[in-house]
């Protein structure tokens, strides 16, 4: 048995093992017995992993195994490739696309009871649900959640910039010092930040599009991903859907594309995807938001907990919009909501540290920040007697004052 995954593992590591490693690689150790990587589709979860086992283990020491692999998962279980596994001496076991298996919950705590020296990293989508259910692993599990690239990454491994992170507070501080030094560093090169940005906007989120011929191709393989998300992910997560439910989660889906950013109306949404009730509405945009394809924009935590009607919904990340000819002022709200949003999951942060819908500007983070998003003309009468309160000007190579260029926000992670 072992010899042919072996086999199958080491053709994936040697595929998969680029140079360029994301900002995942860097910040998470996974030090922890078993680490769990949740995520949406072609952000590179898979290449992380084949990098991290080149990286720390010998050939012998670690085995990757697909679980979408039909033929692994028709053969063996994933406790008999552990079995074998430890009595051959195996220290790191990865299991790829978990939520294709259906009994991985109780496997991977089987596993991680019974064999205490063997290290294990499962992948999976970003909608999977660890602590539901009769096997609830958030006890033993560190769970990650990998995002797309931000700008900051785009300009690594597509330009071969070094750029690093920057923390929130200390763009608003010193935004027109950053944004001087990244712009002046760009021009030695004879290339114009704006441009570069506006090439992120459009293809820039994954990884992926490196190794596409042409944007067309580009967008048809997103346009699969989306489809695979809805179709196979989510049936898989959540057995009680079914056909239909998921052709009105793809209707949904795609009344939203067409009117994205917008403030909903639950009457509007029902009535366009042919949905009921309330309840069952908002439980679709929950598995929307959970599979990585919209963002649900709350209005605090508690309403986030509570799952009240999202203040506002986006599409995940701007690359998305272009599935049709975007809104610039849509698009510009989308990739700021999108470059924060992932910022405080990469801390992973507290609920009530993140982005929410604000009453007076756009948006409000950490209860502190308030934001207004628009062009460079974009003035400040709606937030001009409130502390803390910033323009996300687009089309602004630096800012000036209490105006910070938009793009700047993709240094965060």
């Amino acid at each position: 048995m072992l010899e042919e995954l072996f086999i199958k593992s080491r053709d994936f590591i040697n595929i998969n093992n680029q140079e360029y490693k994301r900002y995942f690689f860097r910040t998470k150790k996974l030090e922890h017995r078993l680490s769990i990587i949740i995520g949406s589709r072609g952000i590179g979860k898979t290449t992380t992993v084949a990098q991290y086992i080149k990286e720390n283990y010998k050939d012998s020491e670690a085995l990757y195994v697909n679980l979408d692999d039909i033929e692994n998962t028709s053969k063996y279980t994933m406790t008999q490739i552990a079995e074998e596994f430890v009595l051959n001496g195996g220290r790191l076991l990865c299991f790829d696309e978990i939520h294709k298996y259906e009994n991985w919950s109780a496997e991977l705590k089987n596993i991680y009871d019974r064999f205490d020296k063997l290290k294990i990293i499962a992948t999976g989508s970003s909608a999977l649900q660890i602590n539901k259910g009769s096997h609830d692993l958030s006890r033993r599990a560190i769970v990650y959640n990998m995002v797309g690239m931000s700008f900051r990454e785009f300009l690594e491994l597509h330009h071969g910039y070094k750029f690093d992170s920057i923390t929130l507070e200390s763009l608003v501080s010193k935004h027109i010092e950053i944004a001087t030094n990244i712009k002046n560093t760009i021009e030695k090169n004879e290339q114009k930040i704006i441009p570069l940005f506006k090439d992120y906007l459009k293809h820039g989120y994954y990884p992926y599009y490196l190794s596409m011929p042409n944007e067309v191709l580009f967008f048809q393989t997103l346009q699969q991903n989306i489809n695979v998300s809805i179709e196979s992910d989510l049936l898989n997560i959540y057995p009680k859907l079914n056909g239909n439910s998921i052709k009105k989660i793809k209707m949904l889906l795609s009344v939203i594309i067409k009117s994205v950013p917008f403030e909903p109306k639950i009457s509007d949404l029902k009535k366009a995807a042919d949905i009921k009730d309330d309840r069952t509405l908002k439980d679709y945009l929950s598995k929307l938001d959970d599979a990585g394809l919209i963002k649900l924009l709350m209005q605090n935590s508690l309403s986030m907990k509570a799952f009240d009607k999202p203040e506002k919904i986006f599409l995940a990340n701007s690359n998305l919009m272009y599935t049709k000819e975007p809104n610039i002022g849509n698009l510009r709200e989308t990739f700021f909501v999108n470059q924060l949003d992932n910022y405080y999951k990469n801390k992973q942060s507290l609920n009530d540290d993140g982005i929410y819908a604000s009453k007076n500007g756009d948006f409000y983070c950490e209860e502190k920040y308030t934001f207004e998003v628009g062009g460079k003309n974009k003035g400040f009468d709606q937030i001009k007697d409130i502390p803390n309160s910033f323009v996300a000007s687009d089309d602004l190579e630096v800012g000036i004052g209490n105006k910070i260029a938009l793009w700047t926000f993709g240094f965060l992670y």
